[in-house]
């Protein structure tokens, strides 16, 4: 089999991965909408689920057919959008996160007095910032910015925003490291949470790497070959972390585990 052409093969993969995006992602809203698991920096997990469940409904199914030469030139262009949108509110909204972590173990009285506006503009700005950067794709097709300057805000935004998030995190550990709390239960509670955002993170920095490193290639080295089955490997990775986020709940949050259980319970007795 040639695996240097979009065949069966590919088409059966990612047809696979973008069911288990929407069911896993789905059952993530539900159970996270949950009155025991509704806290609030839980919201911005919701919303990078809704984001990882407009990958498996758009993007993903979009993509089998442009590769299967399905897709109109128009909806080539929607395909674009989405997926940008999608991948960036992804990105910005792990930084969302990160900076929350970090306010939280910095200023942990400042932190309790946050208002649920607070957490409605950590959501929103995510998916704002997507937006205006997906729109530049737009404007380079109307020749308003050429595609370099395009491809180099996308570069540039995705940069900034692993750099933060990783910069967080570091600064979140070592003053884990170093703080003494009273309350070891809330202490052993504010670690779960951070190692598990942190797993989170951590995943989607290597699963986007090779992809954020694939554009810089194409961008600024016209003269590189890039075999088709490395885009087909780097997109399939990049697409995978939509559900990675699923199983690292499943994993680490136990709440979590036995609501996802007790919800598979009440299926296998309805049926």
């Amino acid at each position: 089999m040639d695996f240097n052409n979009w065949n069966l093969f590919w088409s059966l993969c990612f047809g696979l991965l973008s069911f288990l995006i929407i069911v896993g992602n789905a059952l993530s809203i539900s159970i996270l909408f949950k009155r025991r698991l509704r806290k609030r920096p839980h919201f911005l997990l919701i919303s990078l689920a809704l984001a990882d469940l407009l990958v498996g409904l758009i993007p993903v199914p979009l993509y089998i057919m442009n590769q299967a030469n399905l897709l109109l030139h128009t909806a080539y262009w929607v395909y674009l959008c989405v997926d940008m949108i999608t991948g960036l509110s992804s990105v910005f909204t792990l930084t969302a996160i990160s900076l929350e972590r970090l306010h939280a173990i910095s200023r942990p009285l400042r932190h309790r007095q946050l208002t649920s506006r607070s957490y409605a503009i950590a959501i929103a700005t995510p998916w704002i910032f997507s937006l205006i950067v997906s729109l530049s794709y737009l404007l380079s097709v109307f020749s308003v910015i050429t595609n370099l300057q395009f491809f180099s805000g996308i570069i540039i935004s995705l940069s900034t925003s692993l750099l933060v998030t990783c910069i967080s995190y570091f600064i979140i550990w070592r003053k884990q490291t170093s703080r003494i709390i009273p309350n070891e239960t809330q202490a052993r509670k504010d670690l779960n949470l951070n190692s598990t955002l942190l797993l989170i993170s951590v995943i989607f920095v290597f699963s986007w790497l090779p992809f954020h490193v694939l554009n810089i290639v194409s961008t600024f080295c016209v003269s590189c070959e890039i075999f088709l089955v490395t885009v087909y490997v780097v997109k399939f990775l990049q697409y995978s972390n939509s559900f990675m986020n699923f199983l690292v709940y499943c994993f680490r949050m136990p709440h979590f585990r036995k609501a996802l259980s007790r919800m598979l319970h009440k299926c296998r007795c309805s049926r």
